[in-house]
């Protein structure tokens, strides 16, 4: 199977995956969203396609490609609900501590 259905040839295809995967990389090590780790992991896979011209091959590249891009996708919607609880939780104890404090002041007075 002709792999030139890329835009890009081996090269540049080669040099943008290891571009993106430096940056959910260094996302990850910044952020730690699991998603951008199995992303880091992702995009290189489809370099996959160079190595056989077999149809079977280039599909199932694209079937893997996009159940790990599914799975990435619930990883996110997993962690950015977690993140927003802690953050809803963390500003109900600060009000909850603000609250406290006040009336212990008002109770001192």
């Amino acid at each position: 199977m002709d792999v030139s259905v890329f835009p890009l040839g081996l090269e540049r295809h080669f040099a943008f995956c290891l571009i993106a995967s430096l940056i959910f990389l260094i996302q990850f090590l910044r952020t730690k969203y699991w998603y951008e780790l199995l992303m880091a992991i992702i995009v290189p896979l489809s370099l996959l396609v160079h190595i056989n011209d077999s149809p079977v091959w280039f599909y199932g590249i694209g079937i893997l490609e996009a159940v790990l891009l599914l799975i990435a996708l619930i990883a996110y919607c997993i962690q950015y609900r977690k993140n927003r609880l802690q953050e809803k939780a963390k500003k109900a104890a600060k009000e909850a501590a603000e609250t406290a404090a006040a009336a212990e002041a008002e109770t001192a007075v």
